[in-house]
Protein backbone atom coordinates (compact mmCIF):
# COMPACT_ATOMS: atom_id res chain seq x y z
CA UNK A 1 0.00 0.00 0.00
CA UNK A 2 3.30 1.86 1.03
CA UNK A 3 4.33 1.51 -2.30
CA UNK A 4 1.81 2.24 -4.03
CA UNK A 5 1.05 5.70 -2.77
CA UNK A 6 4.57 6.50 -3.75
CA UNK A 7 4.35 5.30 -7.08
CA UNK A 8 1.83 7.96 -7.08
CA UNK A 9 3.32 10.89 -5.56
CA UNK A 10 6.27 10.37 -8.40
CA UNK A 11 3.88 10.32 -10.93
CA UNK A 12 2.09 13.46 -9.66
CA UNK A 13 5.53 15.09 -9.25
CA UNK A 14 6.54 13.90 -13.00
CA UNK A 15 3.34 14.86 -14.27
CA UNK A 16 4.18 18.75 -12.03
CA UNK A 17 7.72 19.00 -14.02
CA UNK A 18 6.21 18.66 -17.52
CA UNK A 19 3.64 20.93 -16.67
CA UNK A 20 6.12 23.71 -15.30
CA UNK A 21 8.97 23.03 -18.10
CA UNK A 22 6.27 23.34 -20.36
CA UNK A 23 5.08 26.96 -19.26
CA UNK A 24 8.59 27.56 -19.09
CA UNK A 25 8.56 26.86 -22.97
CA UNK A 26 5.94 28.92 -24.00
CA UNK A 27 6.90 31.75 -21.76
CA UNK A 28 9.95 31.71 -23.91
CA UNK A 29 8.34 31.85 -27.40
CA UNK A 30 8.09 35.61 -26.79
CA UNK A 31 5.07 38.01 -27.21
CA UNK A 32 2.56 36.69 -29.76
CA UNK A 33 1.66 40.68 -31.05
CA UNK A 34 5.72 40.50 -32.03
CA UNK A 35 5.23 37.20 -33.75
CA UNK A 36 2.03 39.09 -35.64
CA UNK A 37 3.79 42.24 -36.03
CA UNK A 38 6.75 40.14 -37.70
CA UNK A 39 4.24 38.58 -39.58
CA UNK A 40 1.95 41.30 -40.90
CA UNK A 41 5.27 43.61 -41.75
CA UNK A 42 6.66 40.70 -44.12
CA UNK A 43 2.84 40.12 -45.87
CA UNK A 44 3.74 44.03 -46.45
CA UNK A 45 6.86 43.85 -47.59
CA UNK A 46 6.30 40.43 -50.45
CA UNK A 47 3.19 42.55 -51.37
CA UNK A 48 5.36 45.92 -51.90
CA UNK A 49 7.80 43.61 -53.74
CA UNK A 50 5.07 41.80 -56.35
CA UNK A 51 4.07 45.22 -56.90
CA UNK A 52 7.08 46.61 -57.94
CA UNK A 53 7.88 43.57 -60.25
CA UNK A 54 4.70 43.73 -61.44
CA UNK A 55 5.29 47.61 -62.34
CA UNK A 56 8.86 46.88 -64.29
CA UNK A 57 11.55 47.74 -61.79
CA UNK A 58 14.38 45.62 -63.17
CA UNK A 59 14.73 42.35 -61.21
CA UNK A 60 18.62 43.45 -60.65
CA UNK A 61 17.99 46.47 -58.68
CA UNK A 62 15.35 44.29 -56.39
CA UNK A 63 17.18 41.23 -56.28
CA UNK A 64 19.60 42.96 -53.45
CA UNK A 65 16.44 43.29 -51.21
CA UNK A 66 14.93 39.73 -51.48
CA UNK A 67 18.43 38.29 -50.70
CA UNK A 68 18.24 40.43 -47.28
CA UNK A 69 14.69 39.58 -46.55
CA UNK A 70 15.46 35.85 -47.50
CA UNK A 71 18.39 36.08 -44.83
CA UNK A 72 15.86 37.45 -42.42
CA UNK A 73 12.89 34.57 -43.13
CA UNK A 74 16.14 31.90 -43.14
CA UNK A 75 16.65 32.92 -39.33
CA UNK A 76 15.86 31.09 -36.32
CA UNK A 77 14.30 32.28 -33.19
CA UNK A 78 16.27 32.11 -30.32
CA UNK A 79 15.66 29.23 -27.34
CA UNK A 80 15.43 30.19 -23.97
CA UNK A 81 14.12 28.20 -21.43
CA UNK A 82 13.47 31.16 -18.34
CA UNK A 83 12.79 34.46 -19.92
CA UNK A 84 10.51 35.47 -23.29
CA UNK A 85 12.78 38.56 -24.05
CA UNK A 86 15.38 37.22 -26.23
CA UNK A 87 12.89 35.91 -28.68
CA UNK A 88 10.33 38.87 -28.06
CA UNK A 89 13.38 40.91 -29.01
CA UNK A 90 14.04 38.65 -32.28
CA UNK A 91 10.51 39.45 -33.24
CA UNK A 92 10.85 43.01 -32.54
CA UNK A 93 13.81 43.35 -34.60
CA UNK A 94 12.29 41.27 -36.81
CA UNK A 95 9.55 43.17 -37.41
CA UNK A 96 11.28 46.40 -37.82
CA UNK A 97 14.09 45.00 -40.61
CA UNK A 98 10.85 44.14 -42.70
CA UNK A 99 9.99 47.66 -41.90
CA UNK A 100 12.48 48.67 -43.34
CA UNK A 101 13.30 46.79 -46.56
CA UNK A 102 9.63 47.49 -47.00
CA UNK A 103 10.48 51.74 -46.74
CA UNK A 104 13.65 50.71 -49.19
CA UNK A 105 11.00 48.94 -52.21
CA UNK A 106 8.94 52.20 -51.93
CA UNK A 107 11.88 54.68 -52.16
CA UNK A 108 13.40 51.82 -55.15
CA UNK A 109 10.03 52.46 -57.05
CA UNK A 110 10.06 56.27 -56.96
CA UNK A 111 13.48 55.95 -57.87
CA UNK A 112 13.12 53.91 -60.95
CA UNK A 113 10.21 56.09 -61.76
CA UNK A 114 12.15 59.28 -62.36
CA UNK A 115 15.43 57.61 -62.98
CA UNK A 116 13.99 56.05 -66.63
CA UNK A 117 11.58 58.94 -67.17
CA UNK A 118 14.31 61.09 -67.57
CA UNK A 119 16.07 58.64 -69.31
CA UNK A 120 13.29 58.24 -72.01
CA UNK A 121 12.45 61.61 -71.94
CA UNK A 122 16.51 62.27 -73.04
CA UNK A 123 16.38 59.32 -75.37
CA UNK A 124 13.07 60.80 -77.38
CA UNK A 125 14.93 64.37 -77.06
CA UNK A 126 17.31 62.36 -79.60
CA UNK A 127 14.82 60.23 -81.56
CA UNK A 128 13.48 64.19 -82.65
CA UNK A 129 16.66 65.80 -83.17
CA UNK A 130 18.35 63.39 -85.47
CA UNK A 131 14.69 62.88 -87.10
CA UNK A 132 14.43 66.67 -87.69
CA UNK A 133 17.83 66.76 -89.53
CA UNK A 134 16.57 63.95 -91.50
CA UNK A 135 13.29 66.01 -92.40
CA UNK A 136 15.24 68.70 -93.28
CA UNK A 137 17.35 66.45 -95.72
CA UNK A 138 14.47 65.45 -97.55
CA UNK A 139 14.03 62.05 -96.71
CA UNK A 140 10.85 60.86 -97.49
CA UNK A 141 11.27 57.93 -95.86
CA UNK A 142 11.25 60.07 -92.46
CA UNK A 143 7.38 60.42 -92.65
CA UNK A 144 7.16 56.57 -91.24
CA UNK A 145 9.73 57.64 -88.55
CA UNK A 146 7.61 60.66 -87.90
CA UNK A 147 4.51 58.92 -86.98
CA UNK A 148 6.78 56.86 -84.60
CA UNK A 149 7.57 59.58 -82.94
CA UNK A 150 3.82 60.78 -82.52
CA UNK A 151 3.07 57.11 -81.24
CA UNK A 152 6.12 57.08 -78.56
CA UNK A 153 5.83 60.92 -77.06
CA UNK A 154 1.77 59.68 -76.59
CA UNK A 155 2.71 56.73 -74.81
CA UNK A 156 5.17 59.12 -72.73
CA UNK A 157 2.77 61.50 -72.30
CA UNK A 158 0.55 58.78 -70.19
CA UNK A 159 3.43 56.36 -68.71
CA UNK A 160 3.35 56.18 -65.23
CA UNK A 161 5.98 53.05 -64.19
CA UNK A 162 9.58 51.72 -64.65
CA UNK A 163 8.40 49.29 -67.20
CA UNK A 164 6.30 51.84 -69.52
CA UNK A 165 9.66 54.47 -69.28
CA UNK A 166 12.36 51.52 -69.77
CA UNK A 167 9.56 49.92 -72.83
CA UNK A 168 9.54 54.26 -74.56
CA UNK A 169 13.46 54.47 -73.98
CA UNK A 170 14.01 51.55 -76.02
CA UNK A 171 11.66 52.23 -78.46
CA UNK A 172 13.10 55.61 -78.87
CA UNK A 173 17.13 54.37 -79.21
CA UNK A 174 15.96 51.97 -81.56
CA UNK A 175 14.51 54.56 -83.78
CA UNK A 176 17.34 57.12 -83.55
CA UNK A 177 19.56 54.34 -84.02
CA UNK A 178 17.63 53.79 -87.71
CA UNK A 179 17.79 57.28 -88.24
CA UNK A 180 21.59 57.25 -87.66
CA UNK A 181 22.14 53.93 -89.99
CA UNK A 182 19.78 55.66 -92.42
CA UNK A 183 21.99 58.57 -93.09
CA UNK A 184 25.68 56.24 -93.91
CA UNK A 185 23.34 53.94 -95.70
CA UNK A 186 22.28 56.40 -97.92
CA UNK A 187 25.75 57.86 -98.33
CA UNK A 188 26.94 54.70 -99.18
CA UNK A 189 23.53 54.49 -101.93
CA UNK A 190 25.10 57.54 -103.38
CA UNK A 191 28.41 56.40 -103.91
CA UNK A 192 27.39 53.25 -105.69
CA UNK A 193 25.12 55.39 -107.84
CA UNK A 194 28.16 57.66 -108.75
CA UNK A 195 30.30 54.73 -109.65
CA UNK A 196 27.52 53.73 -111.46
CA UNK A 197 27.62 56.82 -113.98
CA UNK A 198 31.11 56.91 -113.55
CA UNK A 199 31.20 52.92 -115.19
CA UNK A 200 28.64 53.53 -117.95
CA UNK A 201 30.69 57.16 -119.09
CA UNK A 202 33.55 54.97 -119.51
CA UNK A 203 31.00 52.10 -122.10
CA UNK A 204 31.10 49.55 -119.11
CA UNK A 205 28.25 47.28 -118.66
CA UNK A 206 27.09 48.57 -115.39
CA UNK A 207 23.12 46.70 -115.62
CA UNK A 208 23.79 44.05 -112.61
CA UNK A 209 24.95 46.55 -110.81
CA UNK A 210 22.00 49.05 -111.45
CA UNK A 211 19.21 46.05 -110.53
CA UNK A 212 21.64 45.84 -107.27
CA UNK A 213 21.17 49.16 -106.63
CA UNK A 214 16.93 49.27 -107.61
CA UNK A 215 16.82 46.39 -105.04
CA UNK A 216 18.55 48.07 -102.58
CA UNK A 217 16.86 51.49 -102.89
CA UNK A 218 13.16 49.05 -102.36
CA UNK A 219 14.66 48.08 -99.43
CA UNK A 220 16.16 51.50 -97.92
CA UNK A 221 12.27 52.83 -98.57
CA UNK A 222 10.93 50.00 -96.06
CA UNK A 223 14.00 49.68 -93.78
CA UNK A 224 12.35 50.57 -89.98
CA UNK A 225 14.93 49.51 -88.04
CA UNK A 226 19.08 49.52 -87.51
CA UNK A 227 19.11 45.82 -88.48
CA UNK A 228 17.34 46.33 -91.42
CA UNK A 229 19.95 49.41 -92.75
CA UNK A 230 22.84 46.89 -91.17
CA UNK A 231 21.58 44.57 -93.98
CA UNK A 232 21.17 47.21 -96.61
CA UNK A 233 24.73 48.47 -95.77
CA UNK A 234 26.57 45.11 -95.99
CA UNK A 235 24.79 44.34 -99.26
CA UNK A 236 26.32 48.01 -100.36
CA UNK A 237 29.91 47.05 -99.09
CA UNK A 238 29.72 43.67 -101.50
CA UNK A 239 28.32 45.87 -104.80
CA UNK A 240 30.69 48.67 -103.56
CA UNK A 241 33.45 46.08 -103.95
CA UNK A 242 32.37 44.53 -106.97
CA UNK A 243 32.10 48.28 -109.01
CA UNK A 244 35.99 48.84 -107.35
CA UNK A 245 37.15 45.84 -109.64
CA UNK A 246 34.57 46.78 -112.62
CA UNK A 247 36.29 49.94 -112.45
CA UNK A 248 40.05 48.63 -113.16
CA UNK A 249 38.68 48.19 -116.14
CA UNK A 250 38.31 52.09 -116.67
CA UNK A 251 41.42 53.28 -114.38
CA UNK A 252 42.21 56.24 -117.13
CA UNK A 253 39.30 57.48 -117.66
CA UNK A 254 37.65 57.31 -114.33
CA UNK A 255 41.37 58.09 -112.98
CA UNK A 256 41.27 61.61 -114.72
CA UNK A 257 37.49 62.22 -113.58
CA UNK A 258 38.83 61.72 -109.91
CA UNK A 259 41.70 63.63 -110.34
CA UNK A 260 39.62 67.00 -111.81
CA UNK A 261 37.35 66.01 -107.96
CA UNK A 262 40.17 65.78 -106.11
CA UNK A 263 41.77 69.34 -107.57
CA UNK A 264 38.07 70.83 -107.39
CA UNK A 265 38.31 69.63 -103.44
CA UNK A 266 41.55 71.32 -102.98
CA UNK A 267 40.54 74.75 -104.60
CA UNK A 268 37.83 74.59 -102.18
CA UNK A 269 39.75 74.21 -98.92
CA UNK A 270 41.78 77.48 -100.34
CA UNK A 271 38.43 78.98 -100.82
CA UNK A 272 37.31 78.21 -97.11
CA UNK A 273 41.11 79.37 -95.75
CA UNK A 274 42.21 75.95 -95.29
CA UNK A 275 46.02 75.36 -95.87
CA UNK A 276 46.14 72.61 -99.34
CA UNK A 277 49.49 72.54 -100.01
CA UNK A 278 49.49 69.12 -98.33
CA UNK A 279 47.10 67.80 -100.56
CA UNK A 280 48.40 69.60 -103.76
CA UNK A 281 51.31 67.33 -103.53
CA UNK A 282 49.56 64.67 -103.18
CA UNK A 283 47.72 65.75 -106.44
CA UNK A 284 51.11 65.62 -108.33
CA UNK A 285 51.80 62.14 -107.06
CA UNK A 286 48.98 60.92 -108.11
CA UNK A 287 48.75 62.41 -111.31
CA UNK A 288 52.38 61.35 -111.97
CA UNK A 289 51.21 57.69 -111.21
CA UNK A 290 48.37 58.03 -113.87
CA UNK A 291 50.69 59.73 -116.43
CA UNK A 292 52.96 56.63 -116.01
CA UNK A 293 49.91 53.87 -116.52
CA UNK A 294 51.05 52.81 -112.64
CA UNK A 295 47.17 51.63 -112.46
CA UNK A 296 46.90 49.66 -109.78
CA UNK A 297 49.06 52.59 -107.17
CA UNK A 298 47.30 55.29 -108.44
CA UNK A 299 43.36 53.84 -108.04
CA UNK A 300 44.24 52.54 -104.14
CA UNK A 301 46.20 55.59 -103.70
CA UNK A 302 44.02 58.51 -105.18
CA UNK A 303 40.84 56.69 -103.50
CA UNK A 304 42.99 57.27 -99.96
CA UNK A 305 43.66 60.80 -100.84
CA UNK A 306 39.91 61.90 -101.99
CA UNK A 307 38.43 60.15 -98.65
CA UNK A 308 41.56 62.49 -96.43
CA UNK A 309 40.18 65.57 -97.83
CA UNK A 310 36.56 64.93 -97.07
CA UNK A 311 36.26 65.32 -93.56
CA UNK A 312 38.23 68.24 -93.56
CA UNK A 313 36.74 70.17 -96.13
CA UNK A 314 33.20 69.56 -94.92
CA UNK A 315 34.57 71.18 -91.72
CA UNK A 316 36.36 74.29 -92.98
CA UNK A 317 33.37 74.70 -94.82
CA UNK A 318 30.78 74.46 -92.51
CA UNK A 319 32.82 76.56 -90.06
CA UNK A 320 33.13 79.02 -92.94
CA UNK A 321 29.11 79.51 -93.40
CA UNK A 322 28.61 79.32 -89.91
CA UNK A 323 31.09 82.26 -89.20
CA UNK A 324 29.29 84.04 -92.71
CA UNK A 325 25.61 83.86 -91.05
CA UNK A 326 27.01 84.61 -87.87
CA UNK A 327 28.60 88.06 -88.86
CA UNK A 328 25.70 89.00 -91.50
CA UNK A 329 22.79 88.65 -88.59
CA UNK A 330 24.87 90.07 -85.78
CA UNK A 331 25.80 92.95 -88.14
CA UNK A 332 21.99 93.41 -89.48
CA UNK A 333 20.87 92.96 -86.20
CA UNK A 334 22.80 95.66 -85.04
CA UNK A 335 22.08 98.03 -87.99
CA UNK A 336 18.22 97.59 -87.43
CA UNK A 337 17.46 97.72 -83.46
CA UNK A 338 14.55 98.03 -81.79
CA UNK A 339 14.15 100.59 -80.08
CA UNK A 340 11.97 100.24 -76.72
CA UNK A 341 9.59 102.80 -75.19
CA UNK A 342 9.21 101.06 -71.64
CA UNK A 343 12.89 101.42 -71.06
CA UNK A 344 14.12 103.49 -73.20
CA UNK A 345 16.99 101.16 -74.87
CA UNK A 346 17.88 99.95 -78.13
CA UNK A 347 17.91 96.37 -79.15
CA UNK A 348 19.85 94.27 -81.91
CA UNK A 349 17.75 92.19 -83.51
CA UNK A 350 17.98 88.40 -84.90
CA UNK A 351 19.48 87.61 -81.77
CA UNK A 352 17.33 84.44 -82.32
CA UNK A 353 20.58 83.70 -84.95
CA UNK A 354 23.49 85.21 -83.96
CA UNK A 355 22.70 84.59 -80.21
CA UNK A 356 21.04 81.21 -80.24
CA UNK A 357 20.23 78.49 -82.84
CA UNK A 358 23.93 79.59 -84.50
CA UNK A 359 26.20 78.34 -80.99
CA UNK A 360 23.98 75.35 -81.26
CA UNK A 361 25.38 74.49 -84.58
CA UNK A 362 28.84 75.58 -83.68
CA UNK A 363 29.08 72.76 -81.11
CA UNK A 364 27.45 70.70 -83.23
CA UNK A 365 30.75 71.27 -85.51
CA UNK A 366 32.99 70.58 -82.28
CA UNK A 367 31.20 67.25 -82.02
CA UNK A 368 30.57 65.96 -85.88
CA UNK A 369 32.89 63.05 -86.38
CA UNK A 370 31.18 61.29 -90.04
CA UNK A 371 30.70 62.62 -93.28
CA UNK A 372 27.09 62.35 -92.67
CA UNK A 373 27.45 64.60 -89.03
CA UNK A 374 28.97 67.13 -91.48
CA UNK A 375 25.86 66.53 -93.79
CA UNK A 376 23.52 67.38 -91.41
CA UNK A 377 24.95 70.63 -89.91
CA UNK A 378 25.49 72.15 -93.59
CA UNK A 379 21.77 71.27 -94.39
CA UNK A 380 20.87 72.70 -91.28
CA UNK A 381 23.03 76.22 -92.31
CA UNK A 382 21.33 75.95 -95.26
CA UNK A 383 18.21 76.24 -93.98
CA UNK A 384 18.95 79.45 -91.35
CA UNK A 385 20.49 81.10 -93.69
CA UNK A 386 17.09 80.94 -95.91
CA UNK A 387 14.97 81.70 -92.57
CA UNK A 388 17.62 84.35 -92.05
CA UNK A 389 16.88 86.19 -95.34
CA UNK A 390 13.54 85.99 -95.44
CA UNK A 391 13.32 87.31 -91.85
CA UNK A 392 14.96 90.27 -93.38
CA UNK A 393 11.92 90.39 -96.02
CA UNK A 394 9.25 90.54 -93.95
CA UNK A 395 10.98 93.12 -91.67
CA UNK A 396 10.27 95.74 -95.08
CA UNK A 397 6.95 94.00 -95.83
CA UNK A 398 4.16 96.45 -94.93
CA UNK A 399 1.43 94.28 -95.53
CA UNK A 400 -1.63 94.06 -93.12
CA UNK A 401 -1.27 90.83 -90.28
CA UNK A 402 -4.51 89.10 -91.78
CA UNK A 403 -3.12 89.31 -95.13
CA UNK A 404 -0.69 86.48 -96.55
CA UNK A 405 3.22 87.83 -96.35
CA UNK A 406 5.47 86.93 -99.44
CA UNK A 407 8.11 85.96 -96.88
CA UNK A 408 5.61 83.04 -95.39
CA UNK A 409 4.73 81.95 -99.39
CA UNK A 410 8.20 81.90 -99.96
CA UNK A 411 9.35 79.56 -97.41
CA UNK A 412 6.44 77.17 -97.93
CA UNK A 413 7.44 76.90 -101.60
CA UNK A 414 11.30 76.41 -100.76
CA UNK A 415 10.31 73.97 -98.06
CA UNK A 416 7.62 71.92 -100.05
CA UNK A 417 4.76 72.21 -97.61
CA UNK A 418 2.41 74.74 -99.72
CA UNK A 419 -0.29 71.75 -99.44
CA UNK A 420 -0.29 71.17 -95.92
CA UNK A 421 -1.48 72.55 -92.97
CA UNK A 422 1.69 75.01 -91.83
CA UNK A 423 2.02 77.30 -88.73
CA UNK A 424 4.26 80.32 -89.57
CA UNK A 425 5.74 82.42 -86.80
CA UNK A 426 7.88 86.10 -87.61
CA UNK A 427 10.28 86.57 -84.99
CA UNK A 428 10.37 90.57 -86.43
CA UNK A 429 6.80 91.34 -85.86
CA UNK A 430 6.23 88.29 -83.54
CA UNK A 431 2.82 87.21 -85.10
CA UNK A 432 2.19 83.82 -85.70
CA UNK A 433 0.17 82.96 -89.49
CA UNK A 434 -1.45 79.65 -89.68
CA UNK A 435 -1.88 78.49 -93.57
CA UNK A 436 -3.82 75.36 -94.50
CA UNK A 437 -3.17 74.47 -98.13
CA UNK A 438 -1.56 77.69 -98.95
CA UNK A 439 -4.57 79.63 -97.69
CA UNK A 440 -4.07 82.00 -94.52
CA UNK A 441 -6.74 80.91 -92.01
CA UNK A 442 -5.79 82.98 -88.98
CA UNK A 443 -3.16 85.34 -87.57
CA UNK A 444 -2.20 84.89 -84.19
CA UNK A 445 -0.54 88.14 -81.70
CA UNK A 446 2.59 86.21 -79.76
CA UNK A 447 5.30 86.73 -77.68
CA UNK A 448 8.65 84.85 -78.32
CA UNK A 449 12.16 84.46 -76.31
CA UNK A 450 14.29 86.94 -74.68
CA UNK A 451 17.70 87.93 -75.69
CA UNK A 452 19.25 85.46 -73.49
CA UNK A 453 16.30 82.44 -73.98
CA UNK A 454 15.66 82.81 -77.88
CA UNK A 455 13.32 80.87 -79.82
CA UNK A 456 15.35 78.66 -82.31
CA UNK A 457 14.23 79.74 -85.57
CA UNK A 458 13.81 76.38 -87.61
CA UNK A 459 11.65 74.10 -90.70
CA UNK A 460 9.96 71.47 -88.06
CA UNK A 461 7.08 68.95 -87.45
CA UNK A 462 4.29 69.39 -84.25
CA UNK A 463 5.21 66.52 -82.08
CA UNK A 464 4.49 66.56 -78.70
CA UNK A 465 1.04 67.32 -77.90
CA UNK A 466 -0.54 68.04 -74.39
CA UNK A 467 -3.67 69.24 -72.92
CA UNK A 468 -3.55 69.45 -69.62
CA UNK A 469 0.59 69.79 -68.80
CA UNK A 470 2.48 70.96 -65.97
CA UNK A 471 6.40 72.90 -66.79
CA UNK A 472 9.09 72.85 -64.75
CA UNK A 473 12.00 74.91 -65.08
CA UNK A 474 15.02 73.90 -66.48
CA UNK A 475 17.03 76.19 -64.11
CA UNK A 476 16.07 75.10 -60.28
CA UNK A 477 17.77 77.96 -58.33
CA UNK A 478 15.06 79.89 -57.27
CA UNK A 479 17.50 82.75 -57.61
CA UNK A 480 18.15 82.18 -61.48
CA UNK A 481 16.18 84.71 -63.43
CA UNK A 482 15.21 81.90 -65.19
CA UNK A 483 13.27 79.99 -62.52
CA UNK A 484 9.70 79.59 -62.05
CA UNK A 485 7.85 77.29 -59.98
CA UNK A 486 5.90 74.23 -61.74
CA UNK A 487 3.53 75.92 -64.19
CA UNK A 488 -0.07 74.24 -65.30
CA UNK A 489 -0.66 74.86 -69.00
CA UNK A 490 -4.11 74.67 -70.69
CA UNK A 491 -2.40 74.01 -74.64
CA UNK A 492 0.76 72.47 -75.43
CA UNK A 493 2.26 71.28 -78.70
CA UNK A 494 6.10 71.43 -79.33
CA UNK A 495 7.64 72.12 -82.45
CA UNK A 496 11.44 72.06 -81.49
CA UNK A 497 13.82 69.61 -80.39
CA UNK A 498 14.63 71.20 -76.55
CA UNK A 499 10.89 71.10 -75.02
CA UNK A 500 10.06 74.19 -77.15
CA UNK A 501 6.41 75.26 -77.36
CA UNK A 502 3.46 76.84 -78.43
CA UNK A 503 1.33 77.18 -75.55
CA UNK A 504 -0.65 79.14 -73.73
CA UNK A 505 -0.09 81.83 -71.35
CA UNK A 506 -2.83 82.54 -69.14
CA UNK A 507 -1.09 84.92 -66.75
CA UNK A 508 -0.33 87.20 -69.22
CA UNK A 509 -2.63 90.34 -69.81
CA UNK A 510 -4.84 89.95 -73.19
CA UNK A 511 -2.48 92.65 -74.72
CA UNK A 512 0.55 91.41 -73.93
CA UNK A 513 1.17 89.80 -77.36
CA UNK A 514 2.46 91.05 -80.44
CA UNK A 515 5.26 93.66 -81.83
CA UNK A 516 7.93 94.38 -78.59
CA UNK A 517 6.72 91.89 -76.66
CA UNK A 518 9.31 89.81 -76.19
CA UNK A 519 11.52 92.90 -75.15
CA UNK A 520 11.35 94.80 -71.61
CA UNK A 521 8.07 95.74 -71.28
CA UNK A 522 5.47 96.68 -68.34
CA UNK A 523 4.20 93.29 -67.79
CA UNK A 524 4.64 91.94 -63.96
CA UNK A 525 2.92 88.50 -64.39
CA UNK A 526 5.76 87.85 -66.54
CA UNK A 527 8.42 89.39 -65.08
CA UNK A 528 8.31 92.34 -67.44
CA UNK A 529 10.07 90.27 -70.16
CA UNK A 530 9.26 87.95 -73.44
CA UNK A 531 9.45 84.20 -73.30
CA UNK A 532 11.76 81.42 -72.07
CA UNK A 533 12.03 80.18 -75.50
CA UNK A 534 8.46 79.03 -76.21
CA UNK A 535 5.78 80.88 -78.17
CA UNK A 536 3.35 81.79 -76.09
CA UNK A 537 -0.25 83.12 -76.87
CA UNK A 538 -3.45 83.75 -75.06
CA UNK A 539 -5.55 80.82 -74.03
CA UNK A 540 -8.25 81.21 -76.82
CA UNK A 541 -5.58 81.45 -79.29
CA UNK A 542 -4.21 78.34 -77.93
CA UNK A 543 -7.04 76.55 -77.88
CA UNK A 544 -7.58 77.30 -81.43
CA UNK A 545 -4.34 76.01 -82.58
CA UNK A 546 -4.68 72.55 -80.56
CA UNK A 547 -7.86 71.88 -82.70
CA UNK A 548 -6.09 72.89 -85.73
CA UNK A 549 -3.05 70.59 -84.95
CA UNK A 550 -5.71 67.65 -83.56
CA UNK A 551 -5.14 64.59 -86.64
CA UNK A 552 -8.63 63.94 -88.67
CA UNK A 553 -7.59 60.16 -88.26
CA UNK A 554 -5.32 59.63 -85.03
CA UNK A 555 -3.81 56.70 -86.76
CA UNK A 556 -2.70 58.07 -89.53
CA UNK A 557 -1.99 61.73 -88.58
CA UNK A 558 -0.96 64.00 -91.25
CA UNK A 559 1.94 66.07 -90.53
CA UNK A 560 2.04 69.66 -89.22
CA UNK A 561 5.05 71.61 -90.31
CA UNK A 562 6.31 74.88 -88.14
CA UNK A 563 8.31 77.62 -89.69
CA UNK A 564 9.92 80.16 -87.42
CA UNK A 565 12.11 82.54 -88.78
Amino acid sequence: MARTKFARQQKLLSLMSVTLLFSLVLAACGNPQTQQSATQNKSDLDKQIAHAQSIGVPASELSPIITQENKLSGSQEPLSLFSSQPATNYYTNLAQNYATLTLQVKGLVDQSTQQYGYQASQSIKNFQSILSVRQNQGFIEAKTFANQLLQTQSQMNKAQTPGQFIQINQSAEQSAMALTLMGSTNDQLNTLSTQIDTLKSSKLDTSALETDKQNDVQMFRKATTPSDFTTISEQLNAQLQSASALSTLAVPYVGQVKLSQFQTSINQVKSYGGDPTSYQKQYVTDKALLNSNNFAKFSAQIDTDMQSIQLPLMQLQATSELNQLMNDSKTWGHAHQYHDSWDGQNYDQAYEYWNGTLYDIQGNIQAAQTAADYQAILDDLQQQNLLFQQEKADYSDTTPQDQPHQSDISLMKSLGVTGAKVIVTSLITDETRVYDNGKLVKTIPVVSGVTDKPTPPGFTQITNRQSPATFHAFDQNPNSPFYYPDTHINYAMMYHVGEYYYHDSWWRALDDYGLGTKYPHYAPAAFNMGTHGCINMTTANAAWLWNFTTPSDPNNPAPVYSIVY
